[in-house]
């Protein structure tokens, strides 16, 4: 099992954001979700609000992306593109 997620997060203009994380939560149109290593496979769409990054283990810092909506891609090698 994979003990990391690749995240990438890609505006219009530029990659936002590319190094591999603990966890990631984001703002679903159906609601708030959390992306760990080895999550199922999964398109969503984004509502505006806030991603927030974990690095560094269970108590790592938490950083966070605002955003004002797109979409979400979760692959079964545990990426995770936005």
């Amino acid at each position: 099992m994979l003990k990391e997620l690749q995240l990438k997060i890609v505006s219009l203009q530029k990659l936002v954001y590319n190094d591999y994380v603990d966890a990631v939560t984001l703002p679903t149109k159906a609601g708030e979700i959390t992306v760990l290593p080895n999550h199922a496979p999964l398109i969503s769409h984004l509502a505006k609000g806030t991603i927030r990054v974990r690095r560094g283990g269970f108590e790592g810092n938490w950083k966070p992306f605002e955003i004002s909506g797109g979409f979400m891609e979760v692959t079964p090698d545990s990426r995770l593109t936005v």
